[in-house]
């Protein structure tokens, strides 16, 4: 269903998309920081960590945006339209 001229199927879809690149990166700097963490750069490694963590923040807020669209189209579906 569409409202205010954008598909919110659409929008669901594109945030998906961006949790998944979100979700990879988590992945690559969890990788970097134990390898810099293994290597001996112990304050790369802690600033990795904390990537880490505010990309974690990231996909919550993504998902809280998810829901909340979600909600706004439930309350578009339950519009109804009447002949007068």
């Amino acid at each position: 269903m569409c409202t205010h001229k954008t598909n919110p199927n659409q929008l669901e879809q594109m945030m998906d998309m961006i949790d998944e690149q979100i979700a990879l990166e988590y992945r690559w700097v969890h990788k970097l920081a134990h390898t810099a963490a293994d290597e001996g750069f112990a304050a790369a490694s802690e600033k990795l960590h904390a990537a880490q963590i505010l990309l974690a923040d990231v996909r919550a807020a993504l998902a809280e945006a998810k829901a909340s669209l979600e909600t706004a189209a439930e309350s578009a579906a339950e519009t109804t339209v009447r002949l007068v």
